[in-house]
């Protein structure tokens, strides 16, 4: 309330918790912090809910043990941590491989010569600079986007059971394996903190490895209406979660659309656009087929189950509230 007196407040907060004064409540602060962030966790949830947004700023408030409320800031920090080598970011695709992953070998072309050399993936090149002496007390944070799109139990092999928490470099249970392809024994070190993103539109998380979900702390981020704001007259945000409620109705909460396709948004034109170039065609993938559905969706969009052509603005923001198909309408009329 800012009409309150706050004067002294800070002191006697001091007075009675010793939140900056006793070492001990320090030390649980900091046990506290640490439980916030476990050592291998993914976020997941339908697209353009800001996973891949998230990860940023999760991988620096880790390493730093806080984060800039703002987000450009954010991630200037994020980039100058991921130049000195403490974060990595990578995209698992179906054709990524242990090879591209850990370790692996690799053709070298020179003079019209070919020979194999050894090459070290991104999760051996981070494990190896996290554990070295000079940088135990640094923390590393390996980003792995769209990690439900390779076949995760190939690409980990050994490290699925050396990623666990307590079989870490160091850790009670502690567990070293040899490498495919070289013969030294390889720990996870236990500074290195892993970050995975999920698309449940592609893959739902019932479908996982069980040996994945065991391992992984998952975080779900759903779509939030209250982040948006009206767009001139039109309520984006009513508009948004009754959208949503349909496609969970019809299909599942997993294909349901992100808030971050709107965000920024403030105008007819702005809205116009990132509906026909985003959402209407994750939503033609999402029915494709079913037109009848399609129309239970976005009614004022569908004429005799076929999709109109692309709307002006005026005519655009009239379907945008329309609330049932045309054809049903007509349909409830000829009945009546």
């Amino acid at each position: 309330n800012p009409s309150k007196d706050l004067t002294g407040i800070k002191e006697q907060l001091e007075k009675e918790f010793g939140l900056y004064t006793s070492a001990k409540t320090t030390l649980n602060i900091k046990e506290e912090k640490e439980k916030i962030f476990p050592l291998n966790q993914i976020l997941y949830g339908p697209p353009g809910t800001g996973k891949t947004y998230h990860t940023i700023t999760k991988a620096v408030e880790i390493i730093d043990g806080q984060i800039s409320p703002d987000y450009t800031e954010a991630k200037k920090r994020f980039d100058e941590l991921k130049a000195k080598g403490q974060i990595k970011f990578i995209t698992f695709h179906q054709n990524y491989s242990y090879e591209d992953f850990m370790v692996g070998i690799r053709p070298d072309l020179q003079n019209g010569q070919i020979s194999y050399k050894l090459y070290e993936g991104p999760f051996k090149k981070i494990a190896d600079e996290a554990r070295k002496i000079e940088n135990k007390d640094k923390k590393y944070v390996l980003i792995i986007d769209e990690i439900n799109r390779g076949n995760i139990s190939k690409i980990f092999g050994e490290l699925i059971t050396l990623i666990e928490t307590d079989k870490r470099a160091g850790n009670k249970h502690a567990l070293s394996a040899p490498l495919l392809y070289q013969n030294e024994e390889f720990s996870v070190p236990n500074n290195l903190y892993i970050i995975g993103t999920m698309n449940t539109a592609d893959k739902s998380i019932a479908l996982v490895d069980i040996a994945l979900r065991r391992r992984f702390v998952f975080e779900e981020m759903m779509p939030k209406a209250d982040l948006l704001n009206p767009v001139e007259e039109f309520n984006l945000p009513e508009w948004f979660s009754q959208l949503n409620q349909k496609i969970t109705d019809l299909i599942d909460k997993d294909h349901q659309i992100g808030h971050s396709y709107f965000i920024g948004k403030g105008t007819k034109e702005e809205l116009h656009h990132v509906f026909y170039q985003c959402i209407l065609p994750l939503l033609n993938e999402y029915f494709y087929g079913e037109p009848e559905k399609l129309a239970k969706i976005i009614p004022g969009f569908m004429e005799n189950n076929k999709l109109k052509s692309k709307l002006s603005i005026d005519d655009f923001m009239q379907a945008l509230n329309q609330k049932e198909a045309a054809s049903n309408e007509q349909q409830n009329d000829n009945e009546g």
